[in-house]
């Protein structure tokens, strides 16, 4: 289990790090505006969590910004926890954005330092799917909590590159 895990993990960062991004998406118009840099927000939270280490969290959620009020998906394919609550904590996942607008998945890396309320995370990673595939993605999350009982939840944006060189 131990091998398959790390043999996912090293193919998902071959992936990432021989991503470029130059491919246009087909979706929703190929005009001037979708040549500027765009900005999707999300408020996201654990739905299920795996009972063997190594299984897949989903998450759900929802999502604004450029993509339109729409809804949030998403699947952490890697957890590693830092040993303490103030170290790093590094996670590997698919983020799907669904909005009225644009729709897109990205794979993305996840730092996040510390735990709890008003943790903060840096997220790099590139579009593989729909509007925008191939770009760059950068963004931020803060740790805070939604619902009743409260739960962890976090709120963020992901900053897509609009630069394309086809």
């Amino acid at each position: 289990m131990k091998i398959i895990k790390n043999l996912t993990l090293a193919a998902l960062a071959v992936t990432l790090l021989f991503q470029t991004p130059v491919t246009r998406a087909d979706e929703h118009g190929k005009g001037d505006q979708d040549r500027r840099d765009a900005r999707a927000t999300f408020t996201k939270w654990v739905t299920a969590f795996p009972n063997l280490p190594g299984e897949i969290l989903d998450m759900a959620g929802v999502v604004g910004g450029d993509v339109g009020n729409g809804t949030f998906s998403g699947e952490v394919l890697f957890y590693n926890p830092g040993p303490t609550v103030t170290s790093v904590t590094h996670i590997v996942a698919f983020y799907h954005f669904n909005g009225p607008k644009h729709s897109f998945s990205a794979l993305v890396n996840v730092v996040q330092t510390g735990s709890g309320p008003g943790t903060k995370a840096v997220i790099t990673g590139v579009v593989t799917d729909g509007w925008l595939k191939g770009h760059a993605v950068a963004g931020k999350y803060t740790e805070g909590t939604c619902g009743t009982p409260s739960m962890p939840c976090y709120t963020g944006t992901l900053e897509i590159d609009g630069d394309c060189n086809d």
